[in-house]
């Protein structure tokens, strides 16, 4: 499996574009989505991870009307918030996507079908079977296979 020469740019865009709270600084964890729905799943709470899968039932968002919580709030509308499924292998997780004050990501989004590399946020709603986590994507990497 390769990055598509173009994707590049389109990552770095679509790294500084999505609002997510911080990310660590070392190299996120690889895992499989099965391993984020078993029972250490509460380990991995707010940790960063890396994981890769097929983007399945793609629903891009309207725009959020959103302040920025100064006293006179300047506006900001939220573009390029999405939802989506992730599959791998071993499963299938939610996907949310935050969005940017940038009209433009929504063009960046990837698409169903689409072979994505995604690093974000776990977030474990419910740590008793049957569990419920979803990722808060920070970036997202267009892969293509290789033949």
């Amino acid at each position: 499996m390769s990055v598509q020469p173009w994707s590049i740019r389109r990552l770095l865009t679509m790294s500084f574009l999505l609002s997510v709270s911080s990310v660590s600084a070392s190299d996120p964890e690889r895992v499989s989505i099965q391993t984020l729905f078993s029972p250490q799943a509460l380990s991995y709470q707010q940790h960063a991870v890396t994981v890769e899968g097929v983007i399945q039932d793609l629903q891009v968002l309207s725009p959020f009307d959103r302040t920025n919580g100064r006293s006179a709030p300047a506006k900001c509308l939220l573009y390029g918030r999405a939802a989506f499924l992730l599959e791998d292998e071993t499963g299938i997780i939610p996907v949310e996507v935050l969005g940017t004050c940038h009209p433009h990501v929504v063009e960046l989004l990837p698409h169903n079908g689409d072979r994505v590399r995604i690093t974000g946020l776990v977030q474990v709603l419910k740590s008793e079977a049957p569990r419920q986590v979803r990722i808060q994507a920070a970036t997202i990497q267009m892969l293509e296979e290789t033949h």
